[in-house]
Formats: structure tokens, C-alpha cells, sequence
């Protein structure tokens, strides 16, 4: 056993089912009250996704077993271990393995990990930069691995993407635009045409004027897209794609249904793909390795659209953002 001190106490926000109803507060715990692991962190940063906001909310059936603590990935540096692999000091980060979900997660002070499901920080990576990319940047990794295994490429053409002002559609706009493709960036907040322009959005869409749009096929525009809504938008997406064209679909924030035609994938060959961020080992290892290189973000550009929370902050930051009032990317910060 390699051990530092721990603490007798600290907080955490502990999600549990009361009387037929999720209830999440924050409460101070003991590293024993923890659920298993061989690693005990001392957790920097947290990210906040609409799947955690969800969880703590009670929007959604999320969490699998309570009391939990929710979270689905953080950032840390190792305090104890019972495992070689893992030494005091050490950055690491968690994401995926049902983190958050049937494992305690990242909203706490503490977290106590399977060594199976930790992965030490890319050394050309900061805590904070690891941070900004999280879940987010991972996931437009996986899309662009997916695109690029298609043969789609930077000289196929735009890339649409929806959602754009979230944080999905911000770590995709500047992942995407490293590995040199061009993004047309769809948002309901045209107000934030200048934001995504700067991001590296080759172009804007009103996401609303695409709904007056009901073609069996729209005029082909785009070599592949990455949907982030779901709904009327994943639709028009589909059927605006170029021949031999993709779409990954990410999200669903406006509902888990959509309704489409068969031309699109007879008449232009389109295939669609679902993304979740809890790929296999030697995968994570590749992407993350992308990300700290070649598709490396331009943090300078992406820190403007981070900001930072405190875990007292969270209850009334998730209830903003299911109702559509945030952008960009939320971190907690401990």
C-alpha cells in the first residue's frame, strides 16, 4: 500500500432516491463511505455534461444504484493506491466505465477509482487543459477517428455541425478545425455568430430558418455532420448530406426521436453512426494522444468559453443548463 494522509472528512454532492423521488445535496463523507477502488484522488476538476445535470436533477434515469455520487468524468492527482500502477503525485483522469452512474463519480472533493478504469494524464497535458477537453473534446475525437476510418477528409468538404455554442460543438469546431477541415456551425443563437467565427466556423446557420426545410432530400451540402439535438434538426441533417456521406449522432437535447425518409440512404449511400465517449483502452490511448498532438485544441481560444463553478454552484447551475441557458463548457473546480 502507497498511502499519503487523507482527510477525516469532505464534501461531495450525493444524489439518492427518497420517497419515490431523486434527491441530490451536498454532504460530508469519509473516504470509507466512498464506493470500491485501489485508488483514492484528490479531484482537481470535474466536468458537468447534460447526462450529469440530468442525474442530479432527476430528469432522467441515469444513475443504475443510490446513494451515488454523480459526475461522469474528472481530473486528480493520486493520494493512495494499493496498486503499482498508480503513485501518490500522480495526475490522472477518469471518464466512461459507468463513472458517475453505478461508480461514484467526480462531484467530491474525493474520489476512490478502479485502477482499471484510470488513465494517467498525456504529458503534454496540464490538469486544467485535460479539463477543458474532457468528455467533450473526447467525444469529437471519436467522431473524427470515425470520419477519417471513412475516408471523409478535409477535402470532402464542410462538416455540419448542430448544437454549435454547447460544449460538444466548441471542442469540435477547434478538434476539427486542427485536423484541417472546414465546419458549418448551426445555432438557434445567431447572436453567437462572432463566438463560433472565431472558434473556426467556416460558416453560420440559423438553426431555426433549417426547420422551414421539408424536402425529401435538401440540397447536398455537406460531406458529414455531427448532431448534438436530435429531433427535426438530426432530420434535415440527414437529408442535406452529400453522396456517400455520414452523420455521428452525439446528443439529444431536443428529445430521443426524430423522423426521417429512406432516400437519403438509398438515393446518396449515407450511413449514421451513434458516438459514446467509453471506448475500449487502446482506443482512449490513441485519441488522447491525438488530442495532446496533432488535434491538440488551441487552448487559448477555448479557455474564453470555459468557466469554472464550485460544487456549491452545481444544483442551480444543472437546473440552467436543461433549460437551454448555458453555452460552451462548465468545470468544476475544486
Amino acid at each position: 500500500m502507497i498511502a499519503t494522509v487523507l482527510p477525516e472528512t469532505f464534501t461531495a454532492l450525493r444524489t439518492d432516491y427518497v420517497n419515490k423521488q431523486v434527491v441530490s445535496k451536498l454532504v460530508t463523507m469519509t473516504c470509507d463511505e466512498l464506493s470500491a477502488g485501489d485508488v483514492v484522488i484528490r479531484n482537481k476538476f470535474a466536468g458537468v455534461n447534460y447526462k450529469d445535470c440530468l442525474a442530479i436533477q432527476g430528469k432522467a434515469k441515469v444513475i443504475t444504484s443510490y446513494p451515488r455520487i454523480a459526475g461522469v468524468e474528472l481530473v486528480g492527482e493520486v493520494v493512495q493506491s494499493s496498486t503499482d500502477a498508480f503513485v501518490p503525485g500522480q495526475a490522472v483522469m477518469v471518464h466512461g466505465f459507468q463513472t458517475g452512474i453505478a461508480f461514484d463519480g467526480g462531484f467530491s472533493e474525493y474520489s476512490r477509482v478502479p485502477a482499471a478504469h484510470i488513465m494517467p494524464l498525456p504529458e503534454t497535458l496540464s490538469p486544467w487543459q485535460a479539463a477543458m477537453i474532457g468528455m467533450p473534446g473526447y467525444t469529437a475525437a471519436l467522431v473524427l477517428d470515425q470520419f477519417q476510418q471513412r475516408g471523409i477528409t478535409p477535402e470532402s468538404g464542410l462538416i455540419a455541425l448542430s448544437g454549435a455554442s454547447g460544449a460538444v460543438g466548441t471542442l469540435a469546431m477547434l478538434v476539427l478545425s486542427r485536423a484541417g477541415y472546414q465546419v458549418a456551425a448551426l445555432t438557434r443563437r445567431v447572436q453567437d455568430s462572432p463566438k463560433l467565427t472565431a472558434l473556426g466556423a467556416a460558416e453560420v446557420i440559423d438553426a431555426n430558418a433549417i426547420l422551414e426545410q421539408t424536402r425529401l432530400l435538401e440540397q447536398p451540402r455537406f460531406a458529414a455532420a455531427i448532431d448534438n439535438i436530435s429531433g427535426p434538426t438530426l432530420s434535415w441533417l440527414l437529408r442535406s448530406l452529400q453522396d456517400g456521406g455520414a452523420l455521428a449522432s452525439v446528443g439529444n437535447a431536443s428529445g430521443n426521436n426524430f423522423e426521417t425518409n429512406i432516400l437519403p440512404f438509398i438515393l446518396r449511400e449515407i450511413t449514421m453512426f451513434g458516438v459514446m465517449a467509453n471506448s475500449s483502452w487502446p482506443v482512449r490511448a490513441r485519441l488522447w494522444n491525438n488530442l495532446a498532438t496533432s488535434w491538440r485544441p488551441d487552448f487559448s481560444l477555448l479557455e474564453q468559453h470555459v468557466r469554472t463553478i464550485g460544487i456549491h454552484d452545481l444544483m442551480e447551475y444543472s437546473q440552467r443548463h436543461l433549460e437551454g441557458k448555458t453555452t460552451g463548457r462548465t468545470v468544476i473546480h475544486f
